[in-house]
């Protein structure tokens, strides 16, 4: 997703009538269509090396002034879009982790409507099926327990890091409960 950073950057290059591929040539860019690409997909994404992006911003003559301003512009809408997401209600959830990467998702009981009785349910659990689990209460708060059912951890979610059981594939991480496919809750082992 563009930022107002990268969309300020598309701008001036187009003003200045340059493709990527000239723009990368003019910032002193060896590989001039790798770069070029490169410029595109930061144009695209907001995503780009600390050194190419400095020689974009000497080439286009972006003063750090302008750059600071809309760093901020797009760290604070940031937030605000992730301030937004994580107060959004969600059905609570229990993550079971069956083996390291391998997790069961079960939802907690409809009867069960105080972040106390979750946290019972979830201990108890634990210990009986002797695994770690995360009660995940909310999008902010989640509680950690050990084989044993005991609390070892309780987390509130800050912004760019999962605060839910999650996995990283090629790179990447995926979270368990939102958006990922798990293993089935309601099928028994």
């Amino acid at each position: 997703m563009s930022t107002h950073l990268s969309r300020h950057f598309e701008q001036a290059r187009l003003a200045r009538n340059l493709k990527p591929s000239e723009l990368a040539r003019l910032a002193g860019c060896q590989n001039i269509l790798k770069n070029g690409n490169r410029i595109r997909q930061f144009e695209l994404t907001g995503i780009i090396s600390p050194e190419l992006f400095d020689k974009l911003a000497t080439a286009l003559e972006i003063d750090a002034a302008t750059i600071e301003r809309l760093v901020e512009q797009d760290r604070r809408e940031s937030f605000e879009e992730w301030l937004e997401w994580v107060n959004e209600p969600i059905q609570p959830y229990l993550v079971e982790r069956l083996i390291p990467a391998i997790y069961r998702k079960m939802p907690v009981p409809s009867e069960i409507t105080t972040m106390d009785d979750a946290e019972r349910w979830a201990a108890a659990v634990a210990a009986e099926k002797k695994r770690k689990c995360c009660l995940v209460w909310s999008r902010r708060i989640s509680v950690w327990f050990a084989e044993d059912g005991t609390v070892y951890s309780r987390t509130e979610a800050v912004p760019g890091e999962p605060n839910a059981p999650w996995t990283k594939i090629g790179g990447k991480r995926f979270l368990f409960g939102e958006g990922l496919r798990v293993v089935d809750a309601g099928k028994t082992e």
